[in-house]
């Protein structure tokens, strides 16, 4: 199975240009933030909730995995574009479904992870979610050690999502789950014959 972070080789450095830029509220980039963005030969179409966007640097298309970051507009822009909505850095990975494999449970992606679980996760409406006790602030430096994980299958790919939220952020806790139930409504309805696969 593919992992939820995927290659965690800029996952650090995207933490820290959005570290850099929520208390500086500088652009972390000179290109736009883009409103969506196809991956894998345009089965996925990655968007974000109102406010929210991608950054463009982070944007990966390669045969076979698909990686993007979602984070305010604002902040991204550099003040330039989006109003205020709670920060977060929301990583979306997509790669094909191997052979005949289930949606990971929430079980799954906390043993992958190596964290312990917070109640609040489960399946749900083909949405496999987790909400995990540490881990968070290894990614996000200064971020809170809580983050959320989450799982569907679209158009034959699997997509992983992973939510980091700021110390004591409202998306660290509870609302970490609506937010991907969000972006996963968002990333259905742009993605072509959006038929979510259980």
């Amino acid at each position: 199975m593919m992992t939820i972070l995927g290659k965690g080789r800029t996952l650090r450095g995207i933490a820290f240009l959005a570290l850099v830029a929520l208390a500086s509220c500088e652009a972390t980039t000179g290109r736009p933030p883009l409103q969506q963005a196809a991956l894998e030969e345009g089965a996925v179409v990655v968007g974000g909730p109102g406010g929210y966007c991608i950054d463009p640097v982070t944007l990966e298309r390669r045969a076979g995995r698909g990686f993007a970051v979602l984070a305010s507009c604002q902040i991204l822009s550099g003040g330039e574009s989006g109003g205020f909505v709670d920060p977060m850095m929301l990583t979306v990975t997509v790669g094909p479904v191997e052979g005949a494999a289930a949606l990971p449970s929430p079980e799954t992606m906390a043993a992958e992870a190596g964290q312990r679980v917070i109640a609040g996760g489960g399946v749900v409406d083909g949405l496999s979610l987790v909400h995990l006790a540490a881990g968070g602030n290894r990614v996000l430096p200064e971020g809170d050690p809580r983050h959320w994980r989450g799982a569907f299958r679209l158009n034959g790919r699997l997509v992983l999502m992973a939510l980091y939220a700021p110390k004591d952020g409202t998306l660290a806790g509870r609302d970490g789950a609506a937010m991907l139930q969000a972006v996963r409504a968002r990333i259905t309805r742009l993605s072509p014959e959006a038929a979510v696969q259980r």
